[in-house]
């Protein structure tokens, strides 16, 4: 019976010591499930700590590649407003040689037109000087042997101061041009003979010639008429002794004037206008061409028709 106590206490016992690592074993677990928890409860909030600064990064992110993005496409822009300046760039230098090609053309041109207005500017002058001479021709022609010219139907002519005893007598003749021939039209006073001269005209084409033989006709005429030589007196020959307005003067040829409606045109050759004192000279038979002449050599006329 002791034995069974002894074995039932025994076994007891070994229950209570198998119990009591149990329960240690059971705490020691408890905190350990406690401390894991913890843990847990310490990771959790770690992990959610975590996860809001993942998220920030992410937001950064975000922004980041935002921003990137950004750069690119003003970067593009950029590129693109670069390309384009290059391309004005380009184009306003070609523009450039351009304008300066055409600024030398027309430096080129202005010069030549300037050259061209000087020239031009010159020769108005010389016509000018040259009108101004040729006036003063024919107004000495006027002066002293009395000669106009008027136009119409055909080229009238006439002259003074061919009768001494009436120097204001007019004798006067009318050429017309047709066809590249010359008529004779009418003749004041008649002449006779001068069917010749006409022929000679036509012929020649000398109208200058034509005129001065034609003066000199009514000269002779006059002087058949008269069958004496008209003595001119002092205050008479004032008009012959007038000399010519400018000596040395070149008259060119193919000129046309119009003075007081007497048209002239001078061709061929020069004349010199030169000064001589005949008012010591007190008489003259007759005013012909050749003693016009001694007082001035005439340039030689072509009357516009």
């Amino acid at each position: 019976m002791d034995t069974s106590t002894s074995n039932f206490d025994a076994h007891i016992t070994h229950n209570m010591q198998i119990i009591d690592v149990g329960t240690a074993s059971l705490s020691e677990s408890f905190q350990s499930l406690k401390s894991k928890s913890q843990q847990t409860s310490q990771n959790q909030v770690q992990l959610h700590d975590v996860k809001c600064k993942l998220k920030e990064v992410e937001d950064e992110l975000v922004e980041v590649l935002a921003e990137k993005a950004r750069k690119v496409a003003k970067k593009m822009a950029l590129m693109n407003a670069i390309a384009s300046a290059k391309a004005r760039v380009g184009n306003l230098n070609t523009s450039i040689q351009e304008v300066r090609a055409r600024k030398q053309e027309y430096s080129a041109f202005l010069s030549e037109q300037s050259l061209a207005l000087a020239a031009s500017e010159r020769k108005l002058n010389e016509n000018i000087e040259h009108t101004n001479e040729t006036r003063e021709a024919i107004s000495w022609y006027n002066r002293v042997l009395g000669f106009h010219v008027k136009g119409g139907h055909g080229v009238k002519f006439m002259f003074k101061y061919i009768n001494v005893k009436n120097p204001n007598e007019e004798y006067t003749f009318i050429v017309s041009h047709d066809k590249n021939t010359y008529t004779l039209l009418s003749c004041e006073p008649p002449l006779d003979g001068i069917e010749e001269l006409v022929d000679e005209l036509n012929k020649t084409n000398g109208l200058f010639k034509f005129v001065k033989a034609m003066r000199k006709k009514f000269q002779e005429t006059l002087v058949q008429e008269s069958l004496v030589l008209t003595t001119v007196e002092p205050g008479e020959s004032a008009f012959i002794s007038s000399s010519a307005p400018a000596p040395d003067t070149s008259i060119r040829s193919d000129y046309t004037i119009t003075e007081n409606e007497h048209q002239v045109e001078l061709s061929d050759g020069s004349a010199q206008l030169k000064k001589k004192n005949n008012r010591r000279r007190k008489s003259l038979a007759l005013l012909s061409p050749d003693s016009a002449s001694s007082v001035r050599k005439s340039p030689r006329l072509k009357v516009r028709k």
